[in-house]
């Protein structure tokens, strides 16, 4: 079985992955489970094959989580259709397999690898959210957060999300900084802009988006001192760095949150680390 995740909003179908993963989890505790990311190594085509020909010692049914399948070796400009021919027919063997599920999560579809778009295999596009979308999802992740807005600040968060023109990472930091704020509810227009403003969050992202590229060592420590010296708490910085990033970086980003946690690295350890990195 395949499920197919794809659409520009990247949060939202990194939702839908955990959603998948913990509902097969819970039917299967003993399942094999593997993630992948297929836009590095030009061989890693085979450790998924590897993967989906080794018998589980526990359970027969296993589940991959697949990433990189169209930018294998950098994509169509640089020979990837010879790395397509390898990866369909693996993943064609897996259409009808009940034991097997595998879920290939990607910005965008292309046309060498249309099959994902038909049954049988499961397909949801993630799209960038209209006015109606927003305003139930604002609600739902709100809900989560123990938020309440009043109308007037809801259309104000709806108005800032399609004026930056990002998926839903922007606004889920954007939550989570209006939840530290600990603002009276339902939360106020007033309290909004004492917060969050448009020019301002568009600085925010460029910087991360510098301490995130391939950019010199130079320009990165000079985004990373602008970072440290904002209003904004590093923690916010560090999640803003998950909006967009390759599959490569979010595996990484992945262990920092970890270290973070267990208490290892502190967040301007983590940037300091980012900002050396590639370099």
């Amino acid at each position: 079985m395949i499920i197919f995740l794809w659409g520009p909003d990247s949060y939202r179908r990194r939702q839908k992955e955990k959603e998948l993963i913990d509902s097969y989890q819970g039917k299967h505790p003993n399942f094999d489970f593997k993630k992948i990311d297929l836009s590095g190594d030009p061989e890693d085509y085979s450790v998924l094959k590897d993967f989906l020909g080794q018998q589980s010692l526990f359970d027969n049914f296993k589940m991959g989580l697949v990433s990189g399948v169209f930018s294998a070796k950098g994509g169509p400009a640089s020979g990837w259709e010879v790395e397509a021919k390898k990866i369909k027919p693996i993943l064609k063997e897996q259409l009808i397999n009940e034991n097997t599920v595998l879920v290939i999560s990607e910005e965008k579809s292309v046309k060498e690898f249309d099959f994902l778009l038909e049954k049988p295999v499961y397909c949801q596009e993630f799209k960038k959210l209209n006015v109606e979308g927003l305003t139930f999802f604002i609600r739902k992740e709100a809900e989560k957060r123990n938020l309440k807005f009043a109308l007037e600040a809801m259309k104000y968060l709806i108005h800032w999300q399609e004026q930056t023109n990002t998926d839903s990472w922007a606004l889920i930091g954007e939550l989570d900084k209006i939840a530290l704020a600990d603002f009276p509810q339902p939360i106020s227009v007033k309290n909004l802009e004492s917060l969050i403003t448009f020019s301002y969050q568009e600085k925010i992202f460029n910087l991360v988006g510098i301490l995130a590229g391939r950019n010199s060592l130079n320009k990165k420590m000079v985004a990373l001192e602008q970072l440290l010296i904002q209003k904004e708490p590093v923690a916010y910085a560090f999640n803003l760095l998950s909006y967009g990033a390759p599959a490569s970086l979010l595996l990484k980003l992945a262990d920092y949150d970890v270290s973070v946690k267990s208490g290892g690295l502190g967040y301007e350890e983590v940037l300091l680390d980012l900002a050396l990195a590639n370099n």
